[in-house]
């Protein structure tokens, strides 16, 4: 009897460990394909408004070099981690309650410290010559003739119509067509880029914005491209569920 309640005690100690080893790796698998995934968003998107003469960068190339980037993105890593590589479309996830506040903060730390890492391994490896034309570069900054609650409606609005999108993606309603999600991502970024790029930089995206800011110590306004994206992000799958799909049971965008 004494035995057999070792045997019991033993395997009572040995399954939390196999568990929690289970969800250790999962978090490590989590943090490093946001880090990455964020990583090489910053380089690409960062690239793409990058000047090499006095001309001016048009928007039609931004705007595409970020929708690209993104549906390139959620085709490497979207069977990973989801690639959310937006804090935004974290909370938008934690609101849903697909995942937990401990994965949230994995997800948002490897956000942050992707797009810094990004953002300056791109700004090291640029010519000095380069970085005299391009002051402030990447930077997500308010049209001049917009003021601080204007921007911040902008950014929510552009914000949302992302959210609906992720939300769409997640209806079961659209199940056989999430063979298209990255391309669908890439161009609603593409789309948002060449409609509000101008007046806000049309970041919808707090770790976007982070990483130049940071590298640049320039933080003007830095408060909108918080703010604005995490509203949506908590708040449009409450709205998209209360109207249009209580059950969003689909469990991964890709």
């Amino acid at each position: 009897m004494e035995a057999s309640q070792v045997e019991r005690g033993r395997k009572a100690s040995i399954v939390p460990q196999k568990k929690s080893k289970t969800y250790l790796y999962r978090y490590c698998q989590i943090f490093l394909a946001e880090f990455i995934a964020t990583a090489f968003l910053m380089v690409m998107v960062c690239l793409g408004c990058l000047k090499l003469n006095s001309d001016t960068i048009p928007p039609l190339q931004s705007s595409l070099a970020s929708g690209f980037a993104v549906a390139t993105l959620v085709q490497m890593f979207g069977h990973i981690s989801d690639c959310h590589m937006n804090p935004a479309v974290t909370a938008l996830f934690f609101s849903l309650g697909k995942i937990d506040i401990i994965t949230s903060m994995i997800y948002v730390f490897a956000e942050l410290t992707g797009s810094t890492a990004g953002y300056g391994i791109l700004w090291a490896l640029t010519p000095t010559d380069i970085k005299d034309l391009n002051p402030g570069h990447c930077e997500t900054v308010v049209h001049s003739s917009l003021n601080s609650m204007t921007a911040a409606a902008i950014e929510l609005i552009i914000s949302s119509m992302l959210m609906f999108m992720i939300c769409a993606c997640l209806d079961q309603r659209n199940t056989h067509k999430q063979d298209s999600v990255p391309i669908k991502f890439g161009l609603t970024i593409a789309t948002v880029g060449l409609c509000a790029g101008n007046l806000t930089g049309a970041s919808m995206n707090p770790a976007r914005s982070f990483g130049p800011a940071l590298w640049h110590t320039q933080w003007a306004n830095h408060w909108i491209y918080w703010v604005s994206p995490i509203i949506a992000g908590f708040f449009i799958p409450k709205v998209y569920q209360y109207f249009f799909q209580k059950d969003l049971t689909v469990k991964s965008i890709n």
